[in-house]
């Protein structure tokens, strides 16, 4: 999270509105972002993707809240309230006030949520809709419904005070998942072939004893070895075949960890590459296929420091599959304000089982 070293003084909803893609280091869209605010009035910040279906709403606020306090309690056992930022961009013809509107259930589940918790409550829940900001609490009639977020060029502002003080909202979100969002190439036939072909040799090896996985996982090791090396040698793209093998095989929770050992620090920039081009190439009905790739890629670019694209390409990967362990751990991680070094140590103990591993079943690897 990017906080400014000197922020005005921020007391309002329409205050926090504009400081929130500075806390947040991008401009949210499509988002719930919690954020607590504690005696010095920095604090932490929660973003997860908000559903468009609300029937798993209720469940959403409640496993926000307690998840929130449980990373929190501890590390910041000053909070004081929580504001709560519901981030949607109007559907095709949808206006920004029906938007709002509609996600006002899942803010008063929030509001209740955080109350029956006894700890701190919710200050304000703030909906953010077409660069214009409401506010659920405010009791006085179109005081706060649909105000325009100010920018730079009032110089009133927070976001301008804040611009001359040294920071900048950064890119939006949209900007930022383009770097690994499925892209479809002119004839997909050939990758869509590709994937569907590993596809089936992934479910037949999933029909097999542990140690036939393990013999049959073997060559996509050395795949992978080798790719790498092509990409640290400035590679920045892969062959349909290629990559639809390592897709697949980062299933392969040995084949993950082998994965994970490429976060120190020479390889990071080669590796970003490599776990974005094989998210890239994770085409429909292979979406979700992406779930490994994307984790990694969240492990990457949190030790490079973007915790703007950590954050989404985690969201992405547990919006697929919410109970993915990495990819919760990592979130978890992130949001208690561990340095990102925390993950060095799982790596090299990922590697030396690999190595052991390897050695029990006779394979040579690096």
């Amino acid at each position: 999270m990017t906080t400014p070293s000197s922020p005005p003084k921020v007391g309002s909803p329409g205050e926090f509105a504009q400081v929130l893609p500075f806390l947040l280091g991008y401009q949210p869209e499509d988002c719930l972002v919690i954020h607590g605010v504690t005696q010095t009035g920095t604090g932490p910040s929660m973003v997860l993707h908000l559903p468009e279906d609300p029937a798993p709403w209720q469940w959403l606020a409640e496993a926000t809240a307690r998840r929130f306090h449980a990373i929190h309690k501890h590390g910041y056992p000053d909070i004081n309230d929580i504001v709560v930022f519901l981030c949607r961009t109007p559907r095709q013809g949808q206006t920004a006030e029906e938007a709002v509107e509609n996600l006002w259930p899942l803010g008063q589940a929030l509001i209740d949520t955080f109350a029956n918790l006894g700890r701190a409550p919710v200050k304000w829940v703030i909906a953010l809709a077409d660069n214009r900001w409401w506010s659920y609490e405010c009791p006085y009639l179109e005081c706060c419904e649909g105000q325009l977020i100010p920018g730079p060029d009032d110089p009133h502002s927070v976001t301008a005070q804040l611009i001359q003080l040294g920071h900048a909202p950064r890119r939006s979100s949209s900007e930022i998942t383009k770097e690994f969002q499925p892209s479809i190439p002119e004839a997909p036939t050939h990758l869509r072939r590709a994937l569907d072909n590993e596809s089936t040799a992934w479910a037949q090896l999933c029909r097999g004893t542990p140690a036939e996985q393990d013999e049959a996982v073997r060559p996509t090791h050395m795949l992978l070895e080798a790719t790498m090396r092509d990409f640290r040698e400035g590679a920045t793209e892969i062959a349909d075949d290629i990559a639809a093998r390592l897709i697949h095989g980062l299933h392969h929770e040995w084949l993950m960890d082998h994965g994970l050992e490429f976060i120190e620090d020479d390889d990071l920039p080669h590796a970003r590459r490599l776990w974005a081009a094989l998210c890239r190439r994770c085409i429909p009905p292979y979406t979700d296929a992406a779930i490994p790739a994307l984790t990694l890629l969240a492990a990457v670019t949190w030790r490079q420091g973007d915790l703007p694209t950590a954050r989404h390409a985690l969201r992405q990967a547990l919006t697929a599959d919410p109970e993915y362990d990495l990819a919760e751990a990592i979130t978890d991680a992130i949001n208690s304000g561990a340095d990102a070094t925390s993950l060095l140590p799982v790596a090299h103990q990922a590697k030396a089982e690999r190595l052991d591993r390897a050695q029990n079943t006779g394979t040579h690897m690096n």
